[in-house]
């Protein structure tokens, strides 16, 4: 299996969490993964881009048409990083309906930050929320359920619950 994933999104939205998650889950499927993050935030807000690939690969670095699936927590950073992605693969992003339907890829886009606002979602999990949505409409997303919260229990225990709470409400979304 080769799998290779773009998470972005700003700084303070948990982007290297979960890049960190899903190493965790590749590590506890005993599958070779190698990933690698830039960090743009001289302060809170700035670009935030993480490189997961799982696999055999020898470079962290994703090429430019290469990735299965872009993960966005904002919608300026998931314009952004479109040409890293090959020809059909998913995007999935936190936005609202003037983010643009874009041909050529599965875009699954859903508007977490209104949920937040609204109090539907934990602010502070919108990522995990990102990461539901993800499983439900990915088909070929490398990793169960199951697998995420072992991940999410491991990683970190302080606020497992929470964070699996917002994961099923994203996958129920």
């Amino acid at each position: 299996m080769k799998y290779q994933i773009v998470l972005t999104g700003v700084g303070g939205q948990g982007t290297i969490f979960l890049v960190k998650l899903l190493a965790r889950c590749a590590l506890n499927k005993g599958i070779p993964f190698i990933g690698t993050e830039t960090h743009g935030m001289a302060q809170k807000g700035g670009t935030v881009i993480s490189y997961l690939k799982i696999g055999s690969f020898h470079a962290p670095l994703i090429g430019k048409g290469q990735a299965d699936l872009l993960i966005g927590l904002y919608p300026t950073e998931t314009l952004r990083f479109l040409d890293y992605l090959k020809e059909s693969a998913s995007i999935v992003t936190n936005s609202d309906d003037s983010f643009p339907n874009l041909k050529n890829f599965n875009l699954i886009k859903v508007d977490a930050s209104k949920k937040a606002v609204k109090g539907e979602i934990n602010p502070k999990s919108l990522n995990v929320f990102i990461l539901g949505v993800t499983l439900k409409y990915v088909k070929n997303f490398p990793f169960s359920v199951e697998e995420i919260e072992k991940g999410i229990e491991e990683l970190n225990p302080k606020f497992a619950k929470a964070n699996i709470e917002a994961l099923h409400k994203g996958l129920n979304s």
